[in-house]
């Protein structure tokens, strides 16, 4: 066998895998985007990293986050978040976790989650007066000066009103507005202590006071990161600068680990989808492989295909489109290719007789039990043939089968962009092989 025959062969197999990953890359892309896995791996890791679900529901409503949202009511959350605007969201969120509008609404959640899990007399209006509070809060946070105030005194008078009306709920309210009164005061007393650096580092140090008393593990994995930049300057900005680089990139490690699980999940889909798709269509790269290497015709017109896939689309797979897929699926189907199950259905009796060759009769069977039975399958008057496969009976031929599309699943879950840049290589080599052979015929 030639070199070029040699490489022809490698393009057809490559080839074939490079089709069923596209249709796997499709099929993966749908079932994600049906799930929503990004969105959900990229939530769970940023709830992992701030370690608490209510702060991940901070950042996910924060402007900056919220206009990263997709869908009619931007209810469908982002799936890529870039670390500088989680970064000046988390830092905005930390500077305002002082604010006693936002200590209010931190405390209202707890009431809300607490009301939630009892059974209560009118539990419902309950419900509906605290969550009018939560949302008046959190209009609150955002603000300063009179606006901030006019608003939590209206949420202090939901408070008390419900205290009057609903004597249920007043122990509940009381025992987490004690709290608030603690951590308020320790706050403040953080507040009057930094009093002299008015700069924005003082103010999210400030924040951190409360941070800290709510959620321990974010607060000191911040104060980690914001520690070393203490003395680097007297000039507040710069430090906030740096410390928005160092939480930047404590982010960037985050995704680059959700990053690796990603892609390993992606992979085990990949698999499993080329494992569906070699079993439904009975992709078998053995038997593939044996044909390419026997008939030379269908190297040749695969290779062509393929030069003219790598020359179409220059700019990999992201390019190819499901049309064509379906010229390319189109044009193959025509090629004698040990490609799917069934063959050319043909005539049979009520019985699933089917005359054969000259006059031989044989009964058409999903499972024949011996050589005057026909394997296929009988629809009506018609017998499909099962073809590209060994008899029913040939234990170590159907091992062999199933290696073959364990082979063809193994491959789909490289990906796409894999394969598609070794059949670029393959179809530079082989042009160049080509035209070598062609100058020696000439020569000679």
């Amino acid at each position: 066998m030639s070199f070029v025959a040699i490489v022809e062969l490698s393009i057809g197999m490559v080839f074939a895998w490079l089709l069923v990953s596209i249709t796997a890359m499709f099929v993966q892309e749908w079932i994600v985007g049906l799930l929503a896995w990004r969105s959900t791996m990229l939530e769970t890791t940023i709830t992992n990293l701030v370690g608490d679900k209510l702060f991940t529901q901070q950042i996910y409503a924060h402007p900056l986050i919220k206009a990263l949202h997709t869908g009619n009511n931007q209810n469908k959350k982002p799936s890529y978040i870039p670390s500088a605007q989680f970064t000046l969201a988390l830092m905005d969120i930390v500077k305002n976790s002082a604010k006693e509008s936002f200590l209010i609404h931190d405390t209202l959640v707890d009431v809300q989650k607490e009301i939630k899990s009892q059974k209560l007399a009118k539990k419902s209006e309950i419900t509906a007066r605290i969550d009018e509070a939560v949302y008046l809060a959190s209009k609150a946070i955002p603000m300063d000066g009179p606006n901030e105030i006019m608003i939590l005194e209206e949420v202090k008078g939901l408070i008390r009103v419900l205290s009057a009306e609903y004597p249920q709920v007043k122990g509940i309210l009381d025992k987490h507005f004690s709290t608030f009164a603690n951590r308020k005061k320790l706050i403040d007393q953080a507040i009057l202590a930094a009093k002299q650096t008015n700069n924005s580092f003082s103010a999210i140090e400030r924040g951190l006071q409360s941070i800290q008393l709510s959620n321990p593990n974010l607060g000191q994995a911040i104060q980690a990161l914001v520690l070393e930049v203490r003395d680097v300057s007297q000039n507040g900005e710069n430090q906030v600068s740096l410390a928005r680089k160092n939480i930047e990139s404590w982010f960037d490690s985050s995704m680059d680990r959700l990053g690796g699980w990603y892609k390993r999940r992606a992979q085990t889909i990949a698999f499993l989808i080329g494992l569906f798709l070699a079993v439904s269509f009975n992709i078998d790269s053995f038997q593939l492989a044996n044909q390419l290497w026997r008939d030379p015709s269908v190297r040749q017109v695969i290779a062509t295909q393929a030069d003219s896939l790598v020359v179409n689309n220059p700019d990999g797979v992201s390019t190819i489109d499901p049309n064509q897929m379906l010229t390319l699926t189109s044009q193959i189907n025509t090629l004698n290719i040990p490609i799917g199950w069934l063959g050319t259905p043909l005539v049979s009796d009520s019985q699933g007789g089917v005359t054969i060759g000259d006059n031989l009769q044989k009964h058409c069977s999903i499972r024949p039990a011996s050589s005057i039975d026909l394997w296929g399958i009988q629809v009506a008057n018609e017998c499909y043939p099962i073809i590209n496969s060994p008899s029913s009976w040939d234990t170590a031929g159907w091992a062999i089968k199933l290696l073959g599309l364990i082979v063809t699943a193994a491959a789909t879950a490289q990906g796409a962009p894999f394969w598609f840049d070794i059949l670029k290589n393959l179809v530079n080599i082989r042009s160049a092989g080509t035209n070598t052979d062609a100058k020696a015929a000439k020569a000679n």
